[in-house]
């Protein structure tokens, strides 16, 4: 089994972890991977590191551009997608300075990036991911089950231009589900339609630390689930014995209904029982 890793290391102090999550796949004898990293500049240090790691890594500087998403596009269309049976995105995803509500938990500090890389965070979950692909031959992602979410009003103009593009891939749109903060692995043959997208870097927003949503970065976020199941295959938990993804969504609204505490955008703490509102204060 052959796996290309895709690395995008904008963080670059958050190499060492990303390192660490990548040995776990010398875990299988049977696997053998490529690394490609993709890096924002030139850094002497970060690429001695990266050698010493694995001495044939491949190398691409990138401009600042489309998050990680842009990256990957570049990437991936320097490889030969016959070569490998999997591809693993990773990317070095920021510490969250607020917290985080996806459909199905809420997220902070690190949370997201560690749930994220969970596939492939110990040995014993990479192998429990080569189990649920070897097992289901019509999965064709896998990641965390808290991070497979259904594209809608949480960035409407994203969703109507991941659609478009779908359907400018020659697809027909299924299911809206996408990986929330896109790390995952999946099987590399359904990227082929992938490699064929006509964007380049210029076409992506310059980076935005605000994350505002509505961006090219954004919509092609949800295309890389879209095309999965449009393609006839379906993103799954990496573990799946664990609740599954609409599970865990009805689960997390039923405890927001019982107690809500949020801060909203203009710094008010509301809280809510049963829906009914019983605090509200200016914070920060």
């Amino acid at each position: 089994m052959k796996i290309c890793v895709l690395l995008h290391l904008y963080y670059t102090e958050m190499l060492e972890e990303m390192l660490d999550v990548i040995a776990n796949l010398s875990a299988d004898e049977n696997v053998e991977y490529d690394l490609l990293v993709t890096l924002c500049r030139e850094d002497e240090i970060i690429t001695r590191q990266l050698y010493a790691f694995k001495d044939n890594t491949k190398i691409l500087y990138v401009p600042n551009r489309g998050y990680d998403i842009a990256p990957f596009l570049t990437a991936i269309k320097t490889i030969d997608l016959q070569k490998y049976d999997y591809i693993i995105k990773l990317h070095s995803k920021r510490t969250l300075t607020s917290p985080a509500y996806l459909p199905t938990c809420c997220l902070k500090g690190d949370e997201w990036r560690r749930k994220l890389v969970e596939f492939m965070a110990s040995p014993r979950h990479f192998k429990q991911t080569l189990k649920c692909f070897a097992k289901h031959p019509e999965i064709g992602m896998v990641t965390a089950p808290e991070l497979i979410i259904t594209a809608g009003k949480e960035d409407k103009v994203a969703t109507t231009t991941a659609t478009e593009i779908i359907r400018q891939m020659g697809l027909n749109l299924k299911e809206k589900k996408f990986v929330a903060g896109t790390m995952f692995m999946a099987r590399a043959e359904l990227f082929k339609l992938w490699q064929m997208l006509p964007y380049e870097a210029q076409d992506f927003e310059e980076f935005d630390p605000s994350h505002k949503g509505g961006t090219l970065a954004h919509a092609l976020e949800r295309v890389l689930g879209m095309m999965i199941y449009a393609q006839g295959y379906k993103i799954a938990a990496y573990n799946d014995k664990k609740l599954s993804p609409k599970a865990k969504a009805v689960l997390y609204k039923f405890k927001n209904f019982l107690f809500y505490k949020r801060v909203n955008s203009k710094h008010k703490l509301h809280v809510k029982i049963c829906k009914i509102p019983v605090y509200s204060k200016k914070v920060g």
